[in-house]
């Protein structure tokens, strides 16, 4: 049901906004989509049935990122992971272990935080 919507490059958090919301109210929020339903497939089906061709409505927040983008941003972080020097050894240390993952995942953060 869902493929369509991968397809066309819809993030998840675009799925969940356009489930939410109807394209022509998207100040009004829809409620639950599934509590009650007989049928909640149907349902989420029909929501975002009325988001058809108008990913451009959604909000820049929860719209998808360019692919090419996304693929740039992966290079990015693979050359900075793949250099010798940052790449943390694993010691034996359960302790120093959690440390190493902790400042592995700041680092890559960081990185995101500063890709254009």
């Amino acid at each position: 049901m869902l493929a369509r919507w991968w397809h066309s490059a819809w993030s998840v958090a675009g799925l969940l906004y356009a489930i939410d919301h109807h394209p022509d109210r998207p100040g009004e929020s829809r409620g639950d989509a599934i509590r009650g339903a007989r049928d909640p497939l149907a349902v989420i089906g029909h929501r975002l049935a009325a988001w058809t061709g108008r990913e451009h409505e959604l909000p820049a927040a929860v719209q998808a990122v360019d692919p090419d983008e996304r693929r740039r941003r992966a290079a990015r972080l693979a050359e900075q992971f793949n250099e010798p020097a940052q790449q943390p050894r694993c010691t034996g240390s359960t302790t120093i272990g959690r440390q190493q993952a902790r400042e592995l995942f700041a680092s890559a953060q960081r990185a995101r935080r500063a890709a254009p």
